[in-house]
């Protein structure tokens, strides 16, 4: 009777915590902070700081760092001597009378005839986040600070940060092998330095675990064009692919051999990898399968050989990635600019957010089908609301397709027919960038290593960590707290005996 009473409780504590964990993340740039928002009520949940330094300052001094570049971000510290050192120097920017004193100092800025504190150096910019939905961890970029940043799951709490520099745009994670590698941001027309771009040539290899960020064995890969911004994982972990922004070519890295593959994307135009065409602008890469998506934003071209000017419409590429080669395309219209995309769990279709141009109300949002040999567009919407769309994700049963507004600060939601359903207001100056759903649920409580068994297997794991003290992920410190009392000890294994008992 106990038994059944135990498995009740927990039955019914599992059924909430489902529909407590249906959520929704979206950065919100303009404001350095990371929204989560319930999917169910479509309210915010809760507001995440994404002030990384701040972070990293109040559990670190100047000592730790060990590079000329992590110590110069710190803002409270200064390279001497072949060492960081805590600053000696209070720098206040409006006692700087002329331009090239004021420019001295990355953190001051002229404007308007004056030295003032620089806007950009104050800021972080979350761009993109990414999900570890089986040990409890989100991260994101934050392009401004040159930093990529682990949370909790469970409670949304800064764990770990590392310093990458050179403007990280994108994640795509490898949960397997726990792993992160990150893409560059590219420039961005009349963005001037509120979006910092790079023209670094580098992909980023992290890896992760319960006790934070470290860099990789082979911590970079090179390619041979500049903005890699657009960055996936293949399904086997074994692939990465990355489209250049600038140039206007594909890559596919060999993560273990680091061979490198590249193919030009655009074939009416003929240049050298390194050289920067900005024509079809890739933005986004997908893998399905054997096939790769590749979105290209495209818009006003200035032919860098003849000088003319023209419109190139923006558009979806699909490749085969056993041969990269082309298989199709489809174009959105002049002035669509497609940006991020997701594909549907429960069909063989993407679809996309047309970032657009609100001058001809070309926002909006793409569903396209697929096949082994095609690509067909089966809808394409817009709204008044849109402005400058950006993140895209899909709900788990494949119902709600949810779209974030670079522009006008909404999370817009359509059903999977194109129908515009509702939106979330989030605020006007927000700037909204990448949106992630959390599409899987808690671990059931017992489950330690959320394998989706109870068995002696998470017995040990609780055993090991009392024993050992060993640090735990936060979905495993959450299942392992059988009894829900803060503390994993042996009442917590009792208890996953009785339930494995019972079963």
């Amino acid at each position: 009777m106990k038994n059944q009473l135990l498995y009740f409780i927990l039955s019914i504590a599992v059924l909430f915590s489902q529909f407590e964990n249906e959520k929704l993340y979206v950065t919100i740039q303009m404001m350095d902070q990371v929204g989560v928002i319930n999917t169910q009520t479509n309210q915010i949940q809760n507001i995440v700081e994404t002030e990384i330094q701040d972070y990293i300052h109040t559990n670190s001094n100047c000592m730790d760092y060990t590079s000329e570049m992590e110590c110069s971000m710190s803002g409270s510290c200064e390279w001497m001597m072949d060492m960081c050192m805590e600053s000696q120097m209070d720098i206040d920017c409006m006692d700087y009378t002329s331009e090239m004193e004021c420019g001295m100092f990355d953190s001051c800025e002229w404007m308007m005839g004056m030295c003032m504190e620089s806007a950009s150096s104050d800021m972080n910019t979350p761009h993109f986040i990414v999900f570890d939905e089986v040990m409890g961890y989100w991260f994101t970029t934050t392009i401004a600070s040159g930093y990529i940043a682990q949370f909790s799951l469970i409670d949304n709490e800064f764990i770990d940060a590392i310093f990458v520099g050179d403007a990280p745009a994108i994640l795509t994670i490898d949960v397997q092998n726990k792993k992160l590698y990150s893409s560059r941001m590219m420039p961005m027309n009349g963005m001037g330095n509120m979006m910092p771009s790079s023209e670094s040539n580098i992909i980023q290899s992290l890896d992760y675990s319960n006790e934070g960020l470290s860099l990789s064995a082979v911590a970079e890969y090179e390619i041979n064009s500049p903005a890699p911004h657009g960055i996936a994982i293949s399904d086997d972990g074994t692939k990465i692919y990355t489209a250049s922004n600038t140039a206007d070519w594909l890559y596919e890295i060999d993560i273990s051999s680091g061979q490198v593959i590249g193919v030009a994307m655009d074939s009416n135009v003929s240049n050298p990898s390194d050289q920067p065409t900005l024509r079809l602008k890739p933005i986004q890469c997908l893998v399905v399968g054997n096939k790769l998506f590749v979105t290209c934003s495209a818009g006003i071209w200035m032919n860098p050989w003849t000088g003319e000017q023209s419109i190139i419409p923006g558009q979806l590429q699909m490749w085969n990635t056993d041969n990269m080669t082309l298989i199709d395309f489809v174009e959105f219209g002049n002035h669509t600019a497609p940006w991020h995309i997701v594909s549907s769990p429960n069909s063989d279709k993407v679809y996309v957010a047309l970032g657009g141009d609100n001058l001809y109300d070309t926002e909006g949002v793409a569903s396209v089908v697929f096949s082994d040999n095609d690509l067909e567009i089966e809808w394409q919407t817009g709204n008044e609301l849109f402005d400058t769309l950006h993140g895209i994700d899909v709900s788990a049963n494949g119902e709600k397709i949810y779209v974030s507004g670079r522009g006008d600060g909404y999370i817009h939601i359509l059903n999977n027919a194109g129908e515009y359903i509702s939106n979330i207001f989030i605020g006007s100056m927000s700037m909204l960038g990448g949106i992630n759903i959390l599409k899987k649920q808690l671990p059931s409580l017992g489950d330690s290593n959320n394998d989706s068994i109870i068995n002696v297997v998470d017995i040990i794991q609780v055993i090991n960590f009392i024993l050992d003290n060993e640090t735990l992920s936060p979905y495993s410190s959450f299942a392992s707290d059988f009894n829900n009392d803060s503390i994993i000890n042996i009442l917590d294994i009792t208890g996953i005996v009785s339930l494995i008992t019972y079963e």
